[in-house]
């Protein structure tokens, strides 16, 4: 049986694999201005634009244990 409550969540569910840069930066806490930044200096997008959090995270940590 589905509750309300599922119904709803089902229509906001968001995909971790496909983020715009919006709402990847709305959910690290960041401003968007730097994610688009990090997209200008090579983190990993889609062709569509679109971020998968797990790669992107992964970028992110590179830079910090190279140093970058």
């Amino acid at each position: 049986m589905t509750t309300l409550n599922d119904t709803k969540l089902a229509k906001t569910s968001i995909n971790p694999a496909a983020l715009s840069p919006e709402t990847a930066a709305k959910m690290l806490g960041l401003q968007v201005d730097i994610v688009r930044k990090h997209i200008t200096q090579g983190a990993p997008v889609a062709a569509d634009g679109t971020i998968n959090l797990i790669h992107y995270g992964a970028w992110l940590n590179s830079r910090i244990t190279h140093g970058y």
